[in-house]
């Protein structure tokens, strides 16, 4: 499993999530702890499932969002 991804080092360190994640998936959680890199057709479900943004989950499809140029921030209260 790839050691940066958070999708990987939140199976590893909770307990029964590769089971919740494979059944969601359809997949067994033995599936699950075999991937190297998350597949491309669950990226999506697997970000959904982890309230990840698809650009952490698989950053080589989706690339992080960009910032508009000239936006300012909301003043602060």
């Amino acid at each position: 499993m790839n050691e940066d991804n958070p999708v990987f080092s939140a199976v590893r360190s909770k307990r029964g999530l590769a089971s919740q994640l494979g059944k969601h998936l359809g997949i067994s959680r033995s599936a699950v702890w075999m991937w190297q890199r998350v597949p491309p057709r669950h990226a999506l479900s697997v970000a959904k499932f982890m309230k990840l943004h698809p650009h952490e989950v698989c950053p080589d499809l989706y690339p992080p969002p960009r910032r508009a140029k000239g936006v300012l921030a909301a003043p602060e209260s």
